[in-house]
């Protein structure tokens, strides 16, 4: 079996782009997990996917825009880290909440799910990001103003 290849590519246009990062070391569940992202955060800059594709069996690419850029906040860490963040139009993005899962398919399952629940409370996934410069998933929620009925 090949190993899984994963490149970050900055798009330039219809049949120009430039490699930027490449990853042998991924298992399948975190380059997955990592495509499911709208964003990725790597070196203070962050990007936008402009989309995804698939080369062969094994070699996954996402191709991304430049969108922002930011201070360098590195963290080493080896936990995988999802924080829901409320989205807000400052970028102060106040956290909810921040779970440590077991596997990068664990953070799959919540970056893939259009509502999520904190406190009882519903929230809709606006986007999500990998931030590798902090070692976290992010997702971006908005409230519904649902809330959760308690069951007796």
């Amino acid at each position: 079996m090949n190993s899984i290849v994963l490149e970050y590519r900055l798009y330039k246009n219809e049949l120009s782009f430039e490699p930027l990062y490449h990853y042998t070391s991924l298992g399948l569940d975190e380059v997955l997990a990592r495509r499911e992202c709208e964003f990725f955060v790597k070196d203070g800059m962050t990007y936008k996917q402009r989309s995804s594709a698939l080369e062969g069996e094994q070699y996954f690419l996402i191709y991304v825009d430049r969108y922002t850029e930011g201070p360098v906040d590195k963290h080493e860490t080896t936990d995988i880290k999802v924080e829901i963040r409320t989205l807000d139009d400052r970028f102060a993005n106040p956290m909810l909440e921040a779970y440590y899962v077991d596997r990068h398919l664990d953070a799959l399952a919540m970056l893939g799910s259009q509502y999520l629940y904190v406190a009882g409370k519903e929230y809709e996934r606006d986007s999500a990001e990998t931030d590798e410069d902090r070692g976290v998933y992010v997702i971006y929620v908005t409230p519904t103003g649902y809330t959760l009925e308690e069951s007796t």
